[in-house]
């Protein structure tokens, strides 16, 4: 495990303005933030959704990842792979994995919650958040997070 930074990592384009806005928005601080959400909802529900080639938008270095972030993405790789140490040998193969899972959670990040806060010409294509209402998006969000964590019974 190296935590190679030289690594771009993608998201599909279709939501790349969502990422800008939310960062705009000081919904998260850094991309990588928002995509770390995004794989871990993606990885908790265990699905992951490619990005083809002809979608694939770099959205930022792996060299913002930090190390607790890089901790998570190998342990994510390394239950799914029922730990092959192997898999995670080679950091850019863990990023494309990590991907698909942030590819999924921020689909089910839309489905759950952004959707209430987009604007009218929003499309599936095209999601963009309503700034008229996007002032309780951070507030919201951090709700809708901790609703995400399971109550100690």
């Amino acid at each position: 495990m190296k935590m190679d930074g030289d690594i771009r990592v993608a998201t599909d384009a279709k939501y790349k303005s969502l990422y800008n806005t939310l960062k705009r928005l000081n919904v998260v601080e850094d991309s990588h933030n928002l995509f770390h959400l995004c794989a871990c909802l993606g990885y908790s529900r265990g699905q992951r959704i490619e990005i083809t080639r002809k979608d694939r938008d770099d959205r930022f270095w792996s060299k913002t990842i930090t190390p607790s972030e890089w901790v998570c993405y190998y342990s994510m790789v390394l239950q799914e792979s029922g730990f092959d140490y192997q898999k995670i040998r080679d950091d850019k193969e863990v990023i494309l994995i990590i991907e698909e899972y942030a590819n999924s959670g921020m689909k089910i990040l839309i489905d759950e919650f952004l959707h209430d806060y987009f604007s009218k010409g929003s499309t599936k294509n095209d999601p963009r958040i309503d700034p008229s209402i996007g002032k309780e998006l951070p507030k919201n969000m951090l709700n809708y997070v901790f609703d995400l964590i399971p109550a100690d019974d």
